[in-house]
């Protein structure tokens, strides 16, 4: 994600600033594609539309928003390497349009990066966080709330596995788990789980587990008192706020009562530097 023409991912169905990349397209290669994710763009069966190579493991599960032309089944790795060699550039190629959006994404994306407002906003939030986690091989897992979005789109890695989301079922309670496996699988990479209050306190006995196994490992807590990410699409159904503010325990005497060392950062700066301590 670190190459030039990357353009991020994209955070919804449709009117997202990858799907102006999208609708130009003659052709798009869909690599390790599951029809079970939301998906990044919906196939029309129209004249001219755009073609769809599915490359995968496994054939493509056909429905009536995703029927590739073609289906490329086998290991994806060796797939990609043979379709690579066999393609040489055309003429009529131009990536123009391509390059001046990408650059355009990143300039957006990066808009508040530097933001100094506390709370912090998740752009400042997911940048801090990077600039952190310095080695490519540091991993970040996250629960299920809004700031997935932000992070999907923000964080960028430059190897495969080091941001674990579950975007399929969206289980909530799933970020301090995953980070535990992944600490425990990679012992050597710095590991920072990320989770809102609401899911952390899905599963939050398991910082028995971590504290019992001796997991170096870091735990954000994103708290608004409430499932926000509910409360936000709620909201936006025009209903009445009704069931989703939470009552939390003070999580810093919450990670002592643990045996854990808990933080509770007042600003911007103070978040960074707390950060990098504890990592």
């Amino acid at each position: 994600e670190n190459h030039k023409l990357c353009l991020s991912t994209a955070a919804l169905s449709k009117d997202d600033f990858i799907h102006c990349a999208i609708d130009r397209a003659d052709l798009i290669i869909n690599v390790g594609h599951d029809v079970i994710e939301k998906p990044p763009f919906f196939m029309e069966n129209a004249e001219g539309a755009t073609k769809v190579i599915h490359l995968n493991y496994f054939p493509s599960e056909v429905d009536d928003t995703y029927f590739p032309h073609l289906d490329v089944v086998g290991d994806i790795g060796s797939s990609m390497e043979k379709i690579t060699n066999n393609i040489s550039k055309q003429d009529h190629w131009d990536f123009d349009y391509y390059v001046r959006l990408a650059d355009e994404i990143r300039t957006r994306l990066s808009k508040y990066f530097e933001d100094t407002r506390f709370p912090i906003l998740p752009q400042r939030a997911v940048r801090t966080i990077r600039q952190t986690l310095t080695s490519d091989d540091d991993i970040v897992t996250l629960d299920n709330g809004v700031y997935k979005i932000w992070f999907a789109r923000n964080y960028r890695c430059a190897k495969p596995n080091t941001l674990l989301l579950d975007n399929a079922l969206a289980t909530m309670g799933a970020g301090l788990p995953s980070g535990m496996a992944a600490k425990m699988v990679r012992p050597d990479s710095k590991v920072v789980a990320v989770c809102g209050d609401g899911g952390f306190m899905m599963n939050d006995q398991e910082m028995e587990t971590a504290v019992r196994l001796g997991l170096d490992m870091t735990v954000i807590i994103l708290n608004d008192n409430s499932y926000g990410m509910i409360k936000w699409k709620q909201a936006g159904m025009g209903f009445e706020n009704f069931g989703l503010d939470l009552g939390n325990p003070d999580f810093v005497k919450f990670a002592e009562s643990f045996g854990a060392t808990g933080h509770r950062p007042t600003s911007c700066e103070d978040f960074a530097e707390t950060l990098e301590k504890c990592v």
